[in-house]
């Protein structure tokens, strides 16, 4: 059974459409009418019909506009035109928006419509069979490409060679084991605008911007020969490359400059984009992962900063030996023994700048010194989700000894604040401050000057002083704003380039918010007492 719609702004017409034929005869239902183009869209929408017979000539959305929109919101909907003798080209010219026929309203008898519907019943069969056809090719689309991404997992992340070989059988299959290879691409955020403040969320919404600006110049240069793997970490790529070939060199040389300046400019952060050689067929896919592998290592070893295929004989890796540290760890904070946690972290530290280790060993050793920090300190900041996030993310061995000596000192201090014993960095960042009271300051640049974590400078602080540190920060300004101003040598406009603020609204809002007044008002009262103490000089004389 056909549902149809009737459209046509005449009641006589659409009861005589309703009661010319036995509709059931047909093999058709009359689901429903409609006045208009708009009220018949409405409905379409809310209920897709198989055919609609529509007058061309209606208020508010004519039947062409109507056809013209169901064409492209729901092509396997059929129309049949109903037009007087006046629309006959209107008609004829509906034909090439895809109706599938036109009746003229004053020679409709049934025998035409029942011929009408006939023609519709079969184009709408048509249209269903290519609908379903599409929807099967989409389908095959998008399962092959989940195959082929699995794949690619299996090939980076599968020890089983059974895995590895089933892998190679999908990509070979979908020819794409004919001068590939992988690029790996870990990024340094660093020297982007207010890197301090950028948490996981922020750096995993930057990656995905640096993922399009990747795909966008993959298109120029591999077109659509190319795959992002996604791995899991937040601050790297990691992309699969073939059909290249003998261009393998020239197009990674071009990619690689290429996505390094759009990079710098853009985002202004820093790729760093390691590419394997160039490989061919299944036999080569266990070599292709290796080398990968390779590459990842001798950068976290800091031994590979540019982009350039790896050769030579792979690394012999040692232990690090530390095996229990963990728990050595966790006895000395319970014993509160600065010393025994002190020589443990330093140990820590010695082993990774001395061997030639494995960084999958280094990131072990971190999230077990985290875990038993926290565990033995569960009052404290170490207490949360984030130090792992960041441990995930430790590219190097330099950024993994920076991470130990944070986690030194943040256990350092709060042995110390339990013993109710000043911070020693605490008191180094408030001089820092002091020192340095017309710089741009940050939380996250005044830790790093001590080595310690924002969050836990940042905790300590208000512990020990009951202020936040940005408070402080932002109060030593006002109060050297104030020491300027009783000076009389600048504008107030200078004063806040000076110091480091924005500009000078923003920083006549946080002068108000401590003295009580802007600092035009300051100056002012400054003015005022200045004039009653020369007046009240004068009459003493």
């Amino acid at each position: 059974m056909y549902n149809c719609l009737i459209v046509d702004d005449e009641t006589i017409i659409l009861s005589g459409i309703k009661f010319l034929i036995d509709w059931e005869k047909n093999d058709c239902a009359i689901m429903d009418t409609a006045r208009n183009g708009r009220d018949a869209l409405e409905k379409i929408r809310s209920c897709p019909p198989d055919i609609v017979l529509c007058d061309i000539n209606m208020p508010v959305l004519n039947g062409m506009e109507l056809l013209k929109i169901c064409n492209e919101e729901f092509p396997s909907i059929v129309f049949v035109m109903l037009t007087n003798l006046q629309e006959f080209d209107l008609a004829r010219d509906a034909i090439r928006y895809r109706a599938a026929d036109y009746l003229l309203k004053v020679q409709l008898e049934a025998p035409a419509l029942e011929e009408s519907l006939q023609k519709a019943k079969k184009e709408y069969e048509r249209r269903s069979k290519l609908a379903e056809a599409d929807r099967m090719h989409f389908y095959d689309e998008k399962k092959a490409r989940e195959l082929v991404r699995d794949a690619c997992l299996e090939i980076l992340f599968s020890p089983d060679e059974e895995a590895l070989k089933r892998a190679g059988e999908v990509l070979d299959k979908n020819h794409m084991l004919e001068g590939y290879g992988l690029v790996y691409i870990p990024f340094d955020y660093s020297e982007v605008p207010n890197a301090e403040r950028l948490d996981a969320e922020a750096r995993r919404e930057l990656t995905a911007w640096e993922k399009e600006l990747a795909t966008r110049l993959c298109e120029t240069v591999f077109g659509s020969s190319c795959l992002f793997i996604s791995t899991g970490q937040t601050d790297c790529l990691t992309l699969f490359v073939w059909h290249q070939g003998k261009e393998w060199e020239s197009r990674m040389a071009l990619f690689s400059s290429k996505f390094s300046s759009a990079s710098r400019n853009i985002t202004q952060a820093l790729p760093s984009i390691l590419v394997t050689g160039c490989f061919y067929g299944k036999e080569q896919l266990s070599a292709c992962r290796n080398e990968y592998f390779s590459l990842i290592q001798y950068f976290y070893l800091d031994e590979l900063t540019s982009s350039r295929n790896l050769s030579g004989e792979p690394a012999v890796f040692e232990p690090l030996g530390l095996a229990g540290i963990g728990s050595q760890l966790e006895n000395e904070l319970n014993a509160k023994n600065l010393t025994g946690c002190t020589l443990l972290l330093d140990r820590a530290i010695r082993r990774i700048q001395e061997t030639t280790h494995q960084k999958s060993q280094a990131i072990w050793l971190c999230n077990e010194l985290y875990r038993c920090a926290a565990k033995a300190l569960q009052d404290s900041s170490l207490n949360d989700t984030t130090g792992y996030a960041e441990i995930e993310n430790l590219m190097t061995r330099r950024q993994v000894i920076g991470w130990i000596e944070k986690l030194k000192n943040s256990l350092t201090e709060t042995i110390w604040q339990e013993a109710n014993l000043k911070s020693e960095p605490v008191e180094k960042a408030r001089q820092y401050v002091l020192s340095h009271i017309e710089d741009r300051l940050s939380l996250q640049d005044v830790a790093d000057e001590v080595c310690i974590s924002p969050g836990y400078l940042s905790t300590l602080f208000k512990k020990q002083y009951s202020q936040s540190f940005v408070s402080f920060i932002n109060q030593a300004k006002v109060e050297h704003a104030c020491r300027l101003i009783q000076e009389r040598k600048y504008l107030i406009s200078e004063i806040s380039c000076r110091l480091s603020f924005e500009n000078a609204y923003y920083f006549a809002k946080v002068f108000k918010r401590y003295m009580g007044m802007t600092p035009s008002e300051y100056e002012k009262s400054l003015e005022i007492s200045a004039a009653g103490a020369h007046e009240k000089a004068g009459r003493n004389t």
